[in-house]
């Protein structure tokens, strides 16, 4: 048994699945050049408009028709979203035209395959693809039943199913169409009342071909389409673009489909490339590294669009690649004291969010410098788990207790013999009365963070404090316990 599902007005959904803008006006898709061109297809606001018909008239029928040419970049990108929904019935498939593909349905459950070939169209709905499915005993039957589907056909019974199907099914040329006319064999079951081995002494092996052809006995090996090497997508824009919104809809089809691609047999993918090429020729290059491998639409797009969402680029958009690096989900047991986040995907896609309105920068897990300054710190991409905190291997603390102030609290010195003597603060106000050795600190010399402190402490009245100076001027640090 096999399936066949193919795309009705192929190139026109291929179209408008990457440029939904256009469905909303009267539309046609010109094929040919020159003079010698004609519509293939039109949507359903181009009233009147045939196939078949040249540019001269589609516009004399319908003034504001909209004539464009086939995508080709949009019909790879659709034909790669029906390879990958047909993957998940079978590994067997075969891209046999634009737009169609066969399915060999050789031990898929009879009883699970009507629930999984809706389940195949809803997928491809979800792409903005509308599909037919034909069921068969061969490719050649499956085909015809694609045909007339609506949106399913099954063509269990071949004889009776072929019979009242027109001949226009066989792809005649005009002589052999002319030829069955003036013999009145209109449909395929007229055809096949007719003697095989007349129509072969007529138009031989040609006629042999069509005779079986109209039987469904016409049987061509499926030659199965191979997995894909590489997992990507890529489109070059008509007009080059400035604004978001153009590129978030074409990067959301991109992980749809290619979410889907990564995701068969339990797959997913923990990094993703885009590449923006602009105007100038120019290519701006940037790799997302994922937490851990997913699957999901939804976090594949929210990690690309909190990154477009502050990029500033020096020159319009022209194309754009998207690749997807696959690898495999792991799968464990959650334990009972379990550190790891609950949904880091979604985490780090809330990271996306702020570091949009903050500035990516300012978004971080800060961690210590390696270097002598006080509170020296930097932000650095958050673990997707959570450390187990181990103690630090110091002596036990002793003395008095240092209550660091942030910020510091700015106080007036006064010095006698370049000792502080007295101050005077919101804090503390007073006499110095005990006064310890200055600590002297300083570092990076070399750069123009170069820094230096010098600290005192100092009692004031009952209150013991640590006094801090530096080229900005005095302040009281902290207090002491």
């Amino acid at each position: 048994m096999f399936a066949v599902v193919q795309f009705p007005a192929f190139p026109l959904q291929a179209l408008l699945r990457l440029k939904p803008a256009l469905a909303g006006e009267p539309l046609a898709i010109l094929i040919g050049e020159g003079r010698r061109a004609v519509v293939a297809h039109a949507n359903t606001l181009a009233v009147g408009i045939r196939a078949g018909m040249t540019a001269a008239q589609a516009l004399a029928d319908c003034p504001g028709l909209q004539l464009v040419s086939p995508s080709p970049e949009a019909e790879r990108e659709a034909d790669a979203s029906l390879l990958t929904a047909a993957w998940s019935l079978s590994p067997r498939v075969e891209l046999t035209a634009p737009g169609r593909c066969t399915i060999d349905l050789a031990g898929v459950n009879r009883d699970r395959l009507p629930a999984r070939l809706s389940g195949l169209r809803a997928a491809l709905a979800t792409h903005g693809l509308e599909a037919r499915v034909g069921v068969g005993a061969t490719p050649l039957v499956a085909r015809y039943a694609a045909h007339v589907a609506d949106p399913e056909r099954w063509a269990d019974d071949t004889r009776a199913f072929l019979a009242p199907l027109p001949r226009a099914l066989l792809g005649l040329t005009p002589a052999e169409d002319r030829l069955f006319a003036d013999l009145g064999l209109h449909t395929l079951g007229a055809l096949t009342a007719f003697p095989r081995a007349a129509l072969v002494n007529r138009l031989g092996a040609r006629g042999d071909e069509l005779w079986a052809c109209a039987a469904g006995e016409w049987l061509v090996p499926i030659q199965a389409a191979a997995f894909p090497v590489r997992h990507q997508a890529t489109v070059e824009l008509e007009e080059p673009v400035e604004k978001l919104e153009p590129l978030l809809f074409l990067l959301r089809r991109f992980c749809e489909r290619l979410a889907q691609e990564v995701g068969q047999f339990g797959g997913g993918t923990n990094r993703l490339q885009l590449i923006l090429t602009l105007d100038n020729e120019r290519n701006l290059a940037r790799d997302f590294d994922l937490p851990e491998p997913t699957a999901s639409a939804d976090t594949l797009f929210a990690v690309l669009e909190n990154h477009l969402a502050d990029l500033q680029t020096e020159a319009p958009i022209a194309a754009l690649a998207l690749e997807a690096f696959p690898a495999r989900r792991l799968q464990q047991q959650e334990g009972l004291f379990e550190t790891g986040l609950r949904d880091a995907p979604m985490f780090f896609s809330t990271l996306g969010r702020l570091a949009a309105v903050v500035g990516r920068a300012n978004v971080g897990t800060p961690q210590r410098r390696d270097t002598h300054r006080a509170d020296a710190v930097l932000l650095a991409a958050p673990a997707s788990s959570v450390q187990e905190r181990v103690p630090p291997a110091a002596p036990a603390a002793c003395g008095p207790l240092l209550r660091r102030l942030r910020p510091p609290v700015a106080v007036t010195v006064e010095l006698t013999a370049a000792r502080p003597s007295f101050l005077a603060s919101g804090l503390a106000t007073g006499e110095v009365t005990v006064l310890r050795r200055p600590f002297r600190a300083n570092g990076e010399w070399w750069s123009p963070e170069a820094w230096t402190r010098e600290e005192w402490d100092v009692q004031v009245g009952d209150g013991l404090y640590r006094l801090l100076h530096v080229p900005e001027g005095w302040f009281i640090e902290g207090i002491y316990d």
